[in-house]
């Protein structure tokens, strides 16, 4: 949760200092960078989640390094691959179709650098993500989210230096990739002190059991990017650099609902995974019952504070004048936010139990509905229309709730031991 919430409230403190160096149209092109690096998160997803999974599930196994080593190796060479070729496209199609793409964007001229910086950030995060996920799948949280807060501290800092020296993009994007790449370096570091001495050498000699689950993880992770990415990208082309901001800084306020619930739940997938394994004694009936309770309070107290308070933050934050067509938008995506952060705990333990099929279908679907109703909204009623697109794929993704209820109701006892039937080895019927 600390690390989850770290870089938001440096983005919090700091974003008045950007706007004002910036201005609102550069600092409208810097979110357009955030969500073309997003993108990464189709690959992310699939790859990060697949590695925790046979991480977790090979220490609950042989508690050795040697399944992990075979593990972590794959993950890199998908990683390199997978990151080069969607830098490259990336990078085609800012430098080749940006001006037809985002026509509205004020300086299409800023456009070729923005492309270039993506798609470098886009291959650094590839493999910044198999090293994350590989900690996490030790379940060594503390580890990993201390050099991500660190990471993200000295980004802010070396961002907001640069802009100081000279406010232009240029500087702004070079700061920001030059600090991933300290990043990246630290995580193996980290991770090598963790496991010992890994061989690091990309192999895809263990890359089927990865792709196996990494595929559905990447259907995911489209519709991942299609409701936390493509919509920025939409903002900017329909409505220009400035809605865009407004829509964006909105966005980080809101999001932290259902962020917060994540990053602390997000526990649950390694810990279910190597309990399967194990077959050690462990009540899922229990724990879906405390952190869906827990869960639920606090993010409909996060969704309170900031729809009572939320216009004087903004006001104290960016000021009355960008605040007001801020503060427009921010409630819709609230109530967006807090919809979504319902399907939380559902969403790790079905990964847990390897039914990342299941969810990959879903999430996608709930992407590419959620997507589409949202350009109808902007088009329609303009900026306001823009939580249409959250708020449809939240309810959408409800449907992941649905399996745990099916299986509780057919499966009294509690003990994971008679949960091994829906593992990873079947498609799990109960919870389809």
């Amino acid at each position: 949760m600390s690390e989850y919430v770290w870089y938001p409230l440096l983005l919090l403190v700091s974003t008045p200092w950007f706007l004002s160096q910036l201005g609102t149209n550069q600092y409208g092109y810097w979110m357009l960078l955030t969500a073309a690096t997003g993108l990464g998160s189709v690959l992310n997803t699939g790859t990060g989640a697949a590695t925790i999974k046979a991480v977790s599930a090979e220490l609950g196994r042989t508690q050795s390094t040697a399944g992990v080593e075979s593990a972590v190796r794959a993950s890199i060479a998908i990683a390199i691959v997978g990151g080069g070729v969607l830098g490259l496209l990336m990078f085609s199609v800012f430098w080749f179709f940006g001006s037809a793409l985002l026509g509205q964007m004020d300086s299409t001229e800023l456009l070729p650098q923005t492309g270039i910086a993506a798609a470098i950030l886009i291959w650094i995060e590839q493999l910044d993500n198999v090293f994350s996920s590989a900690m996490k799948g030790a379940e060594q949280f503390g580890s990993a989210a201390r050099i991500e807060m660190l990471s993200k501290t000295v980004q802010v800092i070396s961002a907001a230096f640069a802009v100081w020296v000279s406010p232009n993009l240029s500087t702004l994007y070079l700061a920001l990739v030059v600090v991933a790449t300290v990043r990246l370096i630290a995580k193996i570091s980290v991770m090598q002190r963790i496991f010992g001495h890994l061989d690091l050498r990309p192999s895809f000699s263990g890359a089927k059991n990865i792709l196996s689950f990494a595929k559905w993880g990447w259907l995911q992770g489209v519709g991942v990017v299609l409701f936390g990415v493509a919509d920025r990208m939409l903002v900017g082309s329909l409505l220009g650099a400035a809605s865009l901001t407004y829509y964006s800084i909105a966005s980080q306020l809101a999001m932290q609902i259902h962020a917060v619930a994540a990053a602390g739940l997000s526990v649950i997938f390694p810990k279910v995974s190597r309990a399967l394994e194990e077959n050690d004694d462990f009540s899922l009936w229990r724990v879906t019952k405390l952190t869906m309770a827990g869960n639920l309070l606090l993010s409909t107290v996060l969704a309170i504070v900031l729809l009572v308070f939320g216009p004087q933050i903004l006001s104290i934050w960016i000021g009355k004048e960008a605040a007001g067509p801020t503060s427009i938008v921010m409630p819709w995506l609230v109530g967006a936010y807090w919809l979504l952060a319902l399907n939380v705990v559902p969403y790790y333990i079905l990964l847990g139990f390897g039914r990342v099929r299941f969810v990959g279908i879903t999430v996608l679907a709930a992407g590419v509905v959620g997507i589409g109703g949202m350009y109808f909204a902007i088009s329609d009623i303009g900026l306001i229309g823009a939580p249409v697109g959250r708020g449809v794929y939240a309810l959408l993704t409800l449907v992941l709730i649905v399996p745990l209820v099916r299986y509780f109701r057919q499966n009294s006892n509690d003990d994971l031991r008679k949960d091994r039937s829906i593992g990873s080895s079947r498609e799990g019927e109960s919870l389809l």
